[in-house]
């Protein structure tokens, strides 16, 4: 009775009254009782209930439901639901309902008042009336009775797809269905509980994140990581799909983890698909999805393709280099497709020819041909492209169909000439060196190719050929120059007999005979603006001009220019001599030496003497007075390097027929090679009074360093002589070995007492002591390193510094403090303590940084740098513009390598108003990979000084990079600019004609 009280209390006031706890307790199990069973209480039990309750008891009893279409609405619902507590199986009553909600939909809120009524209605009951609400078999889902229905019966969709998730085998087509149907504010939190709740079993898992992606493309994804990593990856997988910011947020890393996952390989594309076509997300995450794609064993080559056409650069490079990368004939093919789709933007075509230029497993011969003759493609691809059909003498039709077409570039044909050096070519390119309608640098190329290892023994029938074409090729250096190397590489008298006389001056006549002779003094800009020269002298003149470091160096006059292509050409004739061999080269040579020799050639004549290891020849040079001396310098130097050398050289010093010169130069040369071998020899003719003081103290000079000690002696004797002359005795004594005796260490102290003694005996003296650490003579050395004569106080300072004792650093302070003493003593004193390692050192040199002498500022500069206290100096000083240049470029050598030291390098670059040296030698040092652009904008500026753009074009062929690709082939287009024009297709020729790694295949973007 107590408890019906409470029960009704609460249903009136609509809220719990005050009573004892253990009665509480009780109402609250009963109450929970009661409600479960959904009977009334005593108290309200009317007649009306009592019709109720007998329509209850005779449809159980007859067990006919379909009495129940007998009642009314209101009763119906009310008969119904009372079934639902009372049958022991309530699912038949469902079934019934669900029957009859086919043709009365009202019934079907029936069922969702009988399912309320029940404790566990079953799970699969429960989505099939929710699914049959939302698909709005109840009427419209948006009106009142059917949403609240809905709502009422969440709570119960919760546990029944907790139930759900337990089973083994979930209904997953059931669910489906539901999720379809059901409303998108209530099916999102439900799907994405079973999308990323760990509990959930694989495959449901998966199948929600499908459903959430198809259902709720809008929708972000919870805040909440999961925990687990195939919850992780399904995140990834809806986020990836919906567009939703979380992908971003994750970064390309996540994706690593997602492909490492249990998603399938459908997920994994189609993940991958909406990654990369989607425009807004960074162009990490895109390209992590190229290598999501890229890991299925077959990827949509199409998709990625079109991703090699994106907007964004890096996604397209980087889509590109991940092909490229890939070896499977698919992955070629789809090269091809971008290589000869001309929609494509052209650094992709550009990069995937150079990869297909690499390729070796595939035959991509034929595409390569179109490459090098399609005009639509840089230079740099198609130069590149012809060359690689060089790869396989199987191509070499298709090399001379590209040599034969006159409608394609020079440059391509060229190339394709030079690729075509196999030994079943010879024949063919023999007959094309004779084609008059071959352009010039077709045929250098192709006498190139005759002349390679390959085709050289199969094409010595081109000798005559070659003659013949040498003798007319006289305004044309690059064809001579080719013609001379294969000449060389061909060797024999014939050779021989046509090389002898460009050894010599008729390398020059042959050039100036071209010319008219009123040209000679014409300057240079004169010729290329009348267009007066040959078309290719006129290219080479254009190279001179772009080859040269500084505007300095670039000849002035045509006389000039063709001085130094007369130079290129005897060393060239020179050089093939030696490898001709034989009596008629030897003799051509010999006679070569008897004319003017620029350094160059003088070089090229001493190895090419060396080479015909006659030790007589070259001694004749060295000891003709008519000869050019530095030829007979150079000949000389490598004399004394020969086994035999430094002998011979001695011997012929007893000649009476001797010049001063070869004297001297004997001298020079054994001190220089031999001193300690040649050491007797040297002190004989040191202490020789026959013999000139010049030469004397050359021999003298040759002997120090020697460490032999015979020779204190002979030296002390000459160092006491106070008949000789000064410098000679001072020279003596610098001359001295190390290991002195006590006996002489006290004589040479004694010297230094007299108050006046010759200068250059005291520098000599304390040179000596210096280099033996004679302890006993530090206070001589401190006296003299105050003297006020420098060459004395700098003798005296370095001597101190050779003892290593760092007691005299006090000293040594002073001197460097001194405001009397000359500023290189007082340098040499900081260097000096910089060598004891006093640390106050470095304090006192950083002022020579500024000093007005620009030696003592550099001197500073490279003892700070040797030190290693360079600091922030060098790039303090590489942006001072009042330094002198000099010492700005010295400190670009210690350039911080990093990224500041790159960015300061660009900004030199880019500034118009900069020393063009500084800016050059920027250049020369920055790292062309990683500022292709600003090497490229500088190079392309006809505004600025050609040694800056072509110190950028070097730059630019060093990187190799697409984007220097690309620069170096738009400078080729510039007609307006011939002279960087030819440097750039210089370079480019270089890049092309490099050999191609079989191996490895390069990377194609950067």
């Amino acid at each position: 009775m107590i408890i019906v009280n409470v029960q009704t209390a609460y249903n009136q006031i609509g809220k719990p009254v005050f009573i004892s706890w253990r009665v509480m307790m009780i109402g609250v199990d009963l109450l929970r009782w009661l409600k479960r069973r959904r009977t009334a209480s005593a108290a309200s039990v009317s007649p009306h209930n009592d019709a109720l309750a007998n329509a209850v008891r005779r449809i159980i009893a007859t067990n006919d439901l379909t009495l129940l279409d007998d009642l009314s609405q209101a009763d119906y619902d009310a008969v119904a639901v009372r079934l639902a507590t009372q049958m022991s199986d309530p699912r038949v009553l469902f079934r019934f309902l669900w029957q009859r909600a086919r043709a009365a939909p009202e019934r079907l809120l029936t069922l969702v008042r009988c399912m309320q009524a029940v404790d566990t209605p079953g799970a699969l009951w429960v989505i099939r009336v929710i699914t049959a609400l939302s698909e709005g078999r109840a009427g419209d889902s948006a009106a009142n009775p059917v949403r609240q229905a809905l709502i009422d019966c969440l709570p119960a969709l919760d546990a029944a797809l907790d139930q759900v998730v337990q089973r083994q085998r979930p209904p997953i087509r059931v669910l489906h269905r539901l999720f379809k149907a059901l409303a998108p504010e209530l099916a999102a939190p439900r799907l994405m509980r079973l999308a990323f709740d760990e509990a959930t079993p694989a495959s449901l898992a998966w199948a929600a994140a499908e459903w959430l992606v198809e259902r709720l493309p809008d929708r972000a994804a919870p805040d909440e990581s999961p925990t687990t990593p195939a919850a992780r990856s399904r995140r990834i997988y809806v986020d990836g799909l919906t567009g939703a910011t979380g992908i971003q947020a994750q970064g390309a890393a996540a994706l690593t983890s997602f492909s490492a996952s249990a998603a399938d390989a459908v997920r994994s594309e189609r993940l991958g698909r909406a990654l990369l076509t989607n425009t807004s997300l960074s162009p990490e995450i895109r390209l992590a999805a190229v290598d999501l794609l890229m890991r299925r064993e077959s990827p949509p080559w199409t998709l990625l393709a079109d991703a090699c056409a994106d907007e964004s650069e890096i996604v397209r490079r980087g889509t590109l280099a991940r092909i490229g990368a890939c070896s499977t004939r698919e992955a070629i093919a789809t090269l091809v497709r971008l290589t000869l789709r001309s929609g494509m933007p052209v650094d992709v075509r550009l990069a995937a020819v150079m990869r297909l230029s690499a390729e070796t497993r595939w035959d991509v011969a034929p595409v390569l041909q179109r490459c090098a003759s399609d005009p639509s493609l840089p230079l740099a691809g198609r130069l590149r492209a012809a060359a690689a059909l060089g790869r396989r003498s199987v191509n070499l039709p298709r090399l001379l169909a590209l040599i034969r077409d006159p409608q394609l570039c020079v440059d391509v044909r060229a190339a394709a000439a030079r690729a075509a050096a196999f030994p079943t070519a010879a024949p063919h390119l023999i007959r094309l060196i004779l084609d008059p309608a071959m352009p010039p640098p077709v045929v250098t190329a192709l006498v190139e190719a005759l002349a390679t290892p390959a085709c050289r023994a199969a094409a010595q029938s081109a000798l005559p050929a070659l003659t013949r074409l040498l003798a007319v090729a006289r305004a044309d250096v690059s064809l001579t120059l080719a013609i001379i190397r294969a000449l060389g590489a061909f060797g024999g008298d014939e050779a021989a007999a046509a090389l002898a006389p460009l050894a010599g001056p008729g390398a020059l006549t042959r050039l100036q005979s071209v010319v008219s002779p009123d040209m000679l003094d014409l300057p240079v800009e004169t010729c290329l603006e009348r267009a007066l020269l040959p078309a290719p002298m006129m290219t080479r003149l254009l190279r001179a001009l772009a080859n040269a470091p500084t505007v300095a160096e670039q000849p002035t006059t045509l006389a000039q220019f063709l001085a130094h292509e007369a130079d290129l050409v005897r060393c060239a004739a020179i050089e093939s001599l030696t490898r001709c061999g034989g009596a008629r080269a030897r003799e051509a040579i010999l006679a070569a030496v008897g004319y003017f020799a620029s350094p160059a050639v003088a070089a090229a004549l001493a190895d090419a003497i060396s080479a015909l290891d006659s030790l007589s020849d070259m001694l004749t040079v060295v000891v003709n007075p008519a000869l050019d001396p530095s030829v007979r310098w150079h000949v000389a130097d490598r004399l004394a390097q020969r086994i035999d050398g430094p002998a011979a050289l001695r011997e012929a010093w007893m000649r009476s027929d001797l010049d001063a010169f070869a004297r001297e130069l004997i001298i020079e040369t054994l001190g220089r090679h031999n001193a300690d071998a040649s050491a007797a020899f040297l002190a004989r003719l040191a202490c020789d009074s026959a013999l000139s003081p010049a030469l004397r103290e050359r021999a003298l000079e040759a002997l120090e360093g020697v460490e032999d000690a015979s020779l204190e002696g002979p030296l002390m004797r000459l160092v006491n002589d106070t008949r000789l002359a000064p410098e000679l005795r001072g020279r003596a004594a610098a001359s001295l070995p190390t290991s002195l005796s006590p006996a002489t260490r006290a004589i040479l102290r004694d010297l230094l007492r007299p108050d006046s003694p010759p200068a250059p005996v005291i520098v000599g003296v304390l040179r000596a002591l210096g280099r033996a650490r004679d302890a006993a003579a530090l206070p001589i050395m401190l006296r003299y390193s105050l003297d006020t004569d420098p060459a004395v106080a700098q003798a005296a300072i370095r001597a101190l510094a050779a003892s290593g004792d760092a007691a005299i650093s006090p000293a040594l302070t002073r001197v460097a403090l001194s405001p009397h003493a000359d500023a290189a003593v007082k340098l040499i004193a900081v260097e000096s303590l910089l060598q004891l390692g006093e640390p106050d050192a470095i304090r006192l040199l950083r002022p020579y940084l500024q000093h007005r002498s620009i030696l003592m500022q550099m001197r500073a500069f490279r003892l700070l740098a040797d030190a290693g206290q360079i600091g922030n100096e060098a790039e303090r000083l590489v942006c001072d513009r009042r330094c002198p240049a000099p010492l700005r470029l010295c400190a670009l050598d210690y350039a911080p390598n990093s990224a500041s030291g790159g960015a300061l390098l660009a900004a030199l670059i880019n500034d118009p108003g900069e020393d063009p040296a500084v800016r050059a030698a920027a250049a020369a040092r920055l790292n062309g990979r990683d500022h292709v652009v600003t090497l490229a904008e500088v190079a392309l500026d006809p505004m600025s000084l050609l040694n800056v753009r072509t110190a950028c074009m070097a730059a630019l062929s060093v990187s190799g990079a697409t984007d220097a690709l690309l620069a170096l082939s738009a400078l080729t287009d510039h007609e307006d600019d011939p002279v960087a024009r030819e440097r750039a297709r210089q370079e480019l020729w270089s890049l092309a004609m490099q050999p191609l790694n079989d191996s490895t295949a390069p990377s194609p973007l950067v």
